[in-house]
């Protein structure tokens, strides 16, 4: 037997004979301290973010853009949203009818509030439906500096004027 078997085996034998004291193990603490460690608390709920308005803007012609329903903007429009919240991480993006973003540039201005702008790089085709979207950069969440999470933000618009036809080819007939 080996030697550090042999005084627990005696000491296991001691606590079994009658009238010795029994004590239980000391409480599992490391593992119970491990398993408060691994709790991972819940993130704050989604908000909606309220105050929220959008224009768009040809030159001095400026449209308020609806909360519901679709506005009809001019195919040369840019995009203006104010947020009235600190949101570093907004972005505002333009999306057509199969989520594809419209090419465009934009800047973030960041204080008191946040105001976005957005410029399309071409003239929007008339007759399309789009969505300008305000989201966060990382994530669709936006991120307040305060920890709080808000839900995106999307307005519908319609580019003035009568779609293109679609180009197809011809069939002569014989």
């Amino acid at each position: 037997m080996n030697r550090h078997a042999l005084p627990a085996l005696v000491l296991a034998l001691a606590a079994c004979q009658p009238g010795s004291a029994v004590t239980a193990p000391p409480p599992p603490t490391a593992a119970a301290n491990v398993a408060a460690a691994n709790v991972v608390p819940s993130p704050p709920p989604v908000l909606e973010l309220g105050g929220a308005t959008a224009q768009a803007q040809l030159g001095a012609l400026t449209t308020v853009l609806a909360s519901r329903g679709e506005t009809t903007v001019p195919p040369r429009a840019s995009f203006r949203v104010e947020l009235r919240l600190r949101l570093a991480d907004a972005r505002l993006s333009l999306l057509d009818g199969g989520d594809a973003f419209v090419p465009s540039s934009g800047e973030r201005e960041v204080g008191a509030v946040t105001v976005l702008t957005l410029r399309p790089e071409a003239p929007l085709a008339p007759g399309a439906g789009l969505r300008l979207r305000v989201d966060g950069a990382a994530s669709l969440e936006l991120h307040g500096e305060d920890g709080r999470r808000y839900a995106p933000v999307e307005w519908q618009v319609l580019v003035a004027g009568e779609p293109e036809p679609a180009r197809g080819r011809s069939r002569k007939r014989r």
